[in-house]
């Protein structure tokens, strides 16, 4: 019988690759949405609301729904929607799950290395202890895991995929930074220095779906390449993939904050995340240099 995976947030950039690559294995896909259409299961999180006409069971769900963090300024606002949206879409698959209308096996939740704050050359992993931040990131990400947690609580096997700099031309940060490549320049943010820990779209996918069939698998796992670089290294070898080289150059900090306010933090700031429990689970990795991920990305 064809496995079943739902996904809520299955439609903007990792939902749609991880929906594809669980299609192309042969799971039957559907996915929770605020819009109506072929495939698509209507909710409402700001009310708590999923247009269910009987109950519905899974063998696999997972949450990627929340507003975009990279989708406009960091107003009081904007600030508001991110977390409240996080914290919803979480507790309307609770309050399903736990009521009976929905069943699974498995929950995957969404979080993000953003949960650790600006630990510049520290090397941080999933055992690493999250302290108390005054960083508003950091504090939406645990939030964020916190409304996961409770659905751990229903007896449900729980799994919390923390995802590093997705890096595709499809979108994200990658895609914002080739924009200039048709004027002959590149640019890195402040001195370049900060390191990213990053991670192909494809493997993204593929950690999700590696979570769900093995069993053992539970609590915390960084999404991330196990060998992180700095910014201004990104930026030069993107720059190498283009004929004629491109110009790398640098965007100073102050013009970052004047652009896009506080939310300039996320391009400035360290974190250097080693995956040891993914890793320990067996997980191989497509794309383990930032080399070969910039030649697969760039030769498309």
């Amino acid at each position: 019988m064809q496995k079943r995976l739902l996904i809520a947030g299955g439609t903007g950039l990792i939902g749609s690759a991880i929906a594809m690559e669980a299609r192309n294995q042969g799971w039957n896909v559907l996915l929770i949405s605020r819009s109506a259409g072929d495939g698509l299961i209507q909710w409402d999180p700001d009310n708590l609301h999923i247009s269910l006409e009987q109950p519905l069971t899974c063998d696999a769900i997972i949450n990627l729904a929340g507003a975009s963090i990279a989708g406009g300024r960091w107003t009081k606002r904007r600030k508001k929607l991110i977390i409240e949206s996080r914290r919803q879409s979480a507790a309307t698959i609770e309050k399903y799950l736990a009521d009976g209308r929905l069943k699974t096996e498995v929950y995957i939740g969404a979080s993000a290395i953003g949960i650790y704050g600006n630990r510049e050359n520290e090397t941080v992993d999933e055992n690493t202890i999250i302290e108390p931040e005054e960083d508003w990131l950091a504090k939406t990400a645990q939030a964020w895991e916190e409304g996961h947690r409770r659905i751990e609580q229903l007896g449900i096997r729980t799994i919390i995929v923390r995802i590093g700099l997705v890096l595709s031309r499809q979108g994200g940060a990658m895609k914002e930074m080739i924009q200039t490549a048709p004027f002959g320049f590149l640019g890195y943010f402040g001195k370049g220095h900060q390191v990213w820990s990053w991670i192909h779209l494809e493997d993204v996918a593929n950690i999700f779906l590696h979570a769900i069939t093995h069993q053992e698998m539970k609590g915390v796992y960084l999404a991330t390449a196990p060998f992180p670089v700095t910014n201004k290294r990104i930026t030069s070898l993107i720059s190498k993939a283009y004929k004629p080289n491109r110009l790398i150059v640098p965007v100073p900090g102050m013009v970052l904050s004047l652009m896009l306010g506080e939310m300039h933090y996320m391009l400035m700031d360290s974190c250097q995340g080693y995956p040891k429990r993914l890793i320990e689970s067996g997980y191989q990795f497509s794309f383990l240099k930032i080399e070969t991920a910039i030649e697969d990305l760039m030769g498309r």
